[in-house]
């Protein structure tokens, strides 16, 4: 992945990654906003609703494969849209517009679009039923929905990955309580994708895939890297690892932790990653 957008994300959400780590997350990244457009089957012409734009992922990708056609850049952030204009400015790329808005209430007149796309944003949705209605309701007749969304709940994570015996059997068995209570509280684990399915067929829409895959995602434990897995924050107003930690252990318990983790650099632990890639019609 080349171009102005990609050198954002080097210079700016990617900047503290190696340069390997930095062409990797590309990778996939690209890797996810291909399928997703191939799921949504674009032409030229087509107008197309980006939900949840953020920086311009799928928005980019969709404006070189519609010729004359308009992207819609939807995001509840401003600043997330602003950046987007800017990177817009720069590629000199006309045909794309930006509205401020979420999955509940899309600020678009019914049957406006010809293709709808998202990448990790109906995890968030509280409302996945309304966000089916809306979706189907911007559509126009034969539209096409594709999305990208990782299923949490079914992934693994350093709290479940690490074997925390070595500190202690309570211990251990402390961080996997509290990791249940994360996980059954947290908005980003929620998203079941026989949910999302159901949602999508009640709102009316027709020939409702949903593909769920994994992959396996290496990590070389390392001093650097155990701190940054520590103090990673999935999603804006969630607490690290870290932080969760501070609040539910001891700080001695905590330095145990630490050092444990120190005491794997070198050695290679593996996450699951699950992810749903979703396709509908609007008949």
């Amino acid at each position: 992945m080349s171009g102005g957008w990609a050198d954002w994300l080097r210079e700016g959400r990617f900047a503290g990654m190696s340069e390997e780590e930095r062409e990797e997350q590309l990778r996939l990244l690209g890797v996810v906003r291909d399928q997703v457009l191939d799921l949504a089957r674009l032409g030229p012409g087509d107008d197309v609703l980006d939900l949840g734009a953020g920086t311009g992922l799928l928005t980019f990708g969709a404006h070189e494969r519609i010729g004359d056609g308009w992207v819609i850049a939807v995001d509840p952030e401003v600043d997330n849209l602003q950046e987007l204009l800017r990177t817009a400015h720069g590629l000199e790329a006309a045909g794309i517009s930006y509205l401020v808005g979420d999955a509940e209430v899309l600020p678009l007149p019914d049957a406006s679009v010809d293709a709808a796309v998202t990448r990790s944003v109906l995890m968030y949705v509280e409302d996945l039923a309304e966000a089916a209605r809306e979706l189907f309701r911007v559509l126009r007749p034969g539209g096409r929905l594709a999305c990208y969304e990782p299923l949490n709940r079914r992934g693994t994570y350093l709290p479940t990955t690490v074997d925390w015996t070595p500190v202690g059997a309570d211990l251990a068995a402390r961080v996997a309580a509290e990791w249940e209570a994360h996980a059954a509280s947290s908005a980003l684990m929620r998203l079941d994708e026989g949910a999302l399915e159901g949602a999508l067929q009640d709102a009316g829409f027709a020939e409702v895939s949903v593909e769920v895959g994994e992959r396996d995602e290496p990590w070389l434990v390392d001093e650097a890297s155990a701190a940054a897995r520590l103090d990673a924050v999935g999603a804006a107003g969630e607490p690290s690892l870290r932080e969760r930690w501070a609040r539910t252990f001891a700080p001695h318990e905590l330095e145990l932790f630490v050092a444990h983790l120190g005491s794997l650099a070198g050695t290679t632990l593996t996450f699951r990653r699950a992810e749903a890639w979703v396709s509908a019609t609007r008949p």
